[in-house]
């Protein structure tokens, strides 16, 4: 068991494990679950692969309680590649969406959907650097936005 001092990182991606989850990984580093190999080392089509990926799947469909007629997608990219995705799928045959801009990652989402349509800003807290949120009777949502 280790005994120093840990930090606790709240910050935006990675952040801190619980001890014993990081004891566990370094334990299985070399050798996971008696496979001989790492997890870092072991093709994504092998059955221990496979199975690590079916049971996270299957966990993660557990605990948020997703219903059996959805389906969990385990994507690269993080929030960048969300801000073309969304467009990309949600824009519509009206090819027009509304944003709420609150903030930096919201303007860098208008920014990538200025390029798949016509973006409306619904509303935006830019006036004193995104410290407070719009009130909801101040957000101006489009007749034809595919989107919210």
């Amino acid at each position: 068991m280790q005994t120093t001092n840990r930090t606790y990182n709240f910050s935006a991606g990675p952040s801190m494990l619980p001890l014993p989850v990081l004891e566990q990984a370094a334990a299985e580093m070399t050798n996971y679950r008696g496979s001989g190999m790492s997890v870092m080392e072991m093709s994504h089509r092998s059955n221990v692969y496979i199975d690590i990926f079916n049971e996270t799947k299957a966990d993660l469909k557990r605990l948020m309680k997703v219903p059996d007629t959805h389906e969990i997608l385990f994507m690269q990219g993080g929030a960048t590649l969300q801000f073309a995705a969304v467009p990309l799928n949600l824009i519509g045959k009206t090819g027009n969406a509304d944003y709420a801009i609150t903030g930096n990652f919201s303007e860098l989402a208008k920014k990538e959907a200025d390029k798949y349509g016509k973006i409306n800003v619904a509303c935006s807290s830019a006036d004193r650097k995104h410290t407070y949120i719009p009130a909801q009777e101040d957000i101006k949502v489009s007749d034809d936005a595919s989107y919210f």
